[in-house]
């Protein structure tokens, strides 16, 4: 991971970076950079380098990668607060080494603003990062990818044992775009009215919980 260069496409990378991870970007590439025009050097963040990655791989001959979703266990930064915004860098802001953006240090634990479903305390992980190619879009694809990042982390709750932090309990949160609600809404999910509306990139999200089951 220190060794990616954020300034060139995945076809560029070197060797040694993990070939899961490579497909993952390569699907946010053509998602997030050339559909929505996100800026290549900046769609890519400090929490990649923490987080667990899934891709999901067509059934053609060879395969390749359709979707893509990723968790990001805890801590994490303050929720947004409502109204808020939170612009994309601009393809001028020069673009940090690799080897600097993944080894910032991560944000602290600490108590956040109460909301709906969450009393500010309680350790949560992050699903994130969702996607799936146009032409594979009405397929179910990202309830696939949902449910997959789900039972992982209910069969893996040890994964998440961070020292001088509350156990976790299966509390999941998700920052989506709010055309993006029905479908996390489908996979269990609930809107947390206590979260509000913000806005990255121009765009309106909204906070949604969901709780497993790690009995």
């Amino acid at each position: 991971m220190l060794k990616y260069n954020l300034s060139a496409p995945v076809s560029e990378q070197p060797s040694k970076i993990p070939t899961t991870f490579l497909q993952c970007l390569s699907v946010r590439e053509i998602v997030f950079v050339e559909e929505q025009k996100a800026v290549l050097q900046h769609h890519i963040d400090r929490d990649d380098a923490r987080s667990y990655h899934w891709v999901l791989l067509s059934t053609s001959t060879p395969p390749h990668p359709i979707g893509t979703i990723r968790l990001v266990p805890f801590p994490h930064h303050p929720q947004p607060e409502p109204g808020s915004r939170f612009e994309a860098p601009s393809s001028h802001i020069p673009v940090q080494d690799s080897s600097i953006l993944f080894s910032k240090p991560l944000p602290q634990y600490k108590k956040d603003r109460k909301t709906h479903f969450h009393d500010g305390a309680e350790p949560m992980i992050k699903l994130g990062r969702l996607c799936v190619m146009k032409e594979e879009r009405g397929e179910g694809y990202a309830n696939l990818l949902i449910q997959a990042s789900l039972a992982w982390a209910r069969e893996h709750p040890e994964s998440f044992e961070v020292e001088e932090v509350p156990q976790w309990k299966g509390l999941v949160c998700v920052h989506a775009r709010e055309e993006a609600v029905s479908t996390w809404v489908r996979n269990g999910f609930a809107l947390d009215e206590g979260m509000g509306i913000w806005f990255e990139a121009g765009i309106k999200h909204v906070g949604m919980f969901y709780r497993l089951d790690l009995k």
